[in-house]
């Protein structure tokens, strides 16, 4: 139904009531109903009209109206993501490339192990910048059929930006998230492969994302160079301790072990097996 459909049905239903009524009362009643009477059935009748029928389209108007005020709330929220995008991809992301390409002709003309160290950090950065772009524009609030074609291809285009390679085993119907982990999880994800890349200096790593009784869970290894110590006392460990509020916020639970020279983490939704 139509949201003028709506209002018109809301102006006219009372009144046709009211004429119909009228016509019944004064053609086929009148011998049986006095005038007094008939005049008080009249708004007992358009009453019972409004708290059964009317009620009921005020409701779906009601929510017609909640929903096109979140429809322009998320389209306004789209549209300043689009134009942060592109600033960033019109400012920051092609100076960063620029630097890069300034950088490769400096260690071109100068053999200086300092030179190629900053090209590693800029290049970091230019990757950050791109995976930002990315996540802008493509919103969290997608429809939920897209959100395991989502991952895939983030998965995809992470590993030919990385070299890295990447296993990923994903066994977890989408329905078995709700809307806040599916965003929640997805940028755990990205978190826990962009640390990967940026200090683990590991060669493969893999990720599994599987259905567990009465829940999921989600596990990342990589064999790179790990942790001698607790990473949380690290002050500049932000990954982890976003990724530990996230898992939060799910009501899951999170680890980051060393087990045989490998580093693993684990987010296990609560209810969710802890073996394995």
């Amino acid at each position: 139904m139509r949201y003028k459909q709506i209002k018109w049905l809301i102006l006219t239903i009372p009144t046709v009531v009211v004429g119909v009524w009228e016509y019944v009362r004064h053609e086929f009643l009148l011998p049986y109903i006095s005038m007094d009477a008939g005049n008080i059935l009249t708004p007992v009748i358009v009453f019972l009209v409004t708290i059964t029928l009317l009620l009921h389209l005020f409701l779906v108007y009601e929510k017609m109206q909640e929903d096109l005020k979140k429809e322009r709330a998320e389209k306004a929220v789209l549209q300043e993501r689009e134009r942060i995008a592109r600033e960033l991809h019109d400012g920051i992301a092609q100076t960063l490339f620029l630097c890069s390409v300034q950088l490769d002709r400096l260690k071109l003309k100068y053999n200086d192990g300092e030179l190629n160290q900053v090209h590693k950090h800029l290049r970091l950065i230019h990757d950050d910048v791109r995976q930002s772009i990315y996540n802008l524009k493509h919103s969290s609030s997608e429809a939920s059929h897209v959100w395991h074609e989502r991952l895939v291809h983030w998965l995809d285009q992470y590993q030919l930006d990385t070299g890295l390679r990447l296993e990923a085993h994903i066994d977890l119907k989408e329905e078995q998230l709700t809307p806040r982990e599916k965003v929640e999880l997805f940028h755990c994800i990205q978190e826990a492969l962009t640390n990967v890349r940026k200090h683990a200096e590991a060669e493969h790593v893999s990720l599994r994302l599987e259905s567990r009784p009465s829940g999921w869970a989600l596990t990342v290894v990589d064999d790179g160079k790990g942790f001698t110590d607790d990473p949380f006392q690290h002050h500049d460990r932000f990954g982890l301790k976003i990724m530990q509020e996230r898992a939060h916020n799910m009501k899951a639970d999170f680890s980051i072990t060393r087990e045989h020279g490998k580093t693993k983490l684990q987010i296990i939704s609560a209810g969710g097996d802890l073996s394995g």
